[in-house]
């Protein structure tokens, strides 16, 4: 059992492949490359095609999707087609690197997601919450955005409590944004790992009675577990985006 548990805590932490640079960084390119070429591809498709099907007909209900269902209702279709490229980007990315966790040996050759590192969904939640800061001082001005923190009409004795609630309160939004997407991620793998870990200690140490259950029911969670894997990347996608959406369009409402 010891043995087991090792084996699944090595497969959660990183490795260095070569030099400094770790398996995870390894997928982070790989999934930047592949969003690059695929959305070049399908950009020039869908300008070119009159009729779309295949991958450019799914991209393009997915962009669709993203703009109506995510961006639109909470900015409105003149601000949020500002804000519309950025949480594209966002979306598809997280969607991709969640995805690509998934998939087999050669294509993820080291069974790890990259969203499964806290660098990672930290950076992404640092790029969220400079976009909100600075989309609120645009919209409000630069200081006037940091005094409106408080509400108006609050006592002069109580102002500096709660300025200084409100901005800690500014940075648990990316700490919440991190701390989520690192946690779903990694703990489907790690459902994963304990149950393929099961598997290898069926085969060593039960009889071929218990064994040949055991291992059949093991793999049907395995198979369930990763079919329920897949709805959790798109669903960790759909929320670390809207909740963005969310916090950019707090900041940059007319009551802020």
């Amino acid at each position: 059992m010891t043995v087991l548990l090792a084996d699944v805590t090595e497969d959660l932490v990183d490795f260095k492949l070569f030099g400094s640079f770790t398996a995870r960084q390894a997928l982070l390119v790989f999934c930047a490359v592949f969003m690059i070429v695929l959305f070049t591809w399908a950009s020039r498709r869908i300008t070119s095609t009159p009729q779309k099907k295949g991958v450019v007909a799914l991209l393009e209900v997915a962009l669709v999707w993203v703009r109506d269902e995510i961006v639109y209702p909470w900015l409105g279709p003149e601000r949020g087609r500002r804000y519309l490229g950025f949480f594209w980007t966002l979306f598809f990315f997280i969607l991709f690197a969640n995805v690509w966790g998934l998939l087999p040996f050669p294509v993820n050759p080291w069974d790890r997601t990259a969203t499964g590192n806290l660098a990672v969904t930290g950076a992404l939640a640092a790029i969220v919450f400079v976009v909100i800061q600075v989309s609120g001082m645009r919209e409000h001005g630069w200081g006037k955005y940091w005094i409106d923190l408080v509400p108006h009409g609050t006592p002069w004795f109580l102002w500096p409590l709660l300025f200084v609630i409100e901005l800690i309160g500014i940075f648990t939004k990316p700490f919440a944004l991190t701390v989520r997407l690192f946690a779903n991620m990694t703990g489907g793998h790690a459902i994963l790992l304990v149950l393929f870990g099961f598997l290898l200690g069926v085969q060593r140490y039960a009889s071929p009675l218990i064994g040949v259950p055991s291992t059949l029911a093991s793999f049907a969670f395995i198979l369930f577990i990763t079919l329920f894997e897949v709805l959790i990347a798109l669903i960790q996608a759909y929320i670390f985006t809207i909740l963005s959406v969310i916090f950019v369009s707090l900041a940059v409402a007319e009551e802020h």
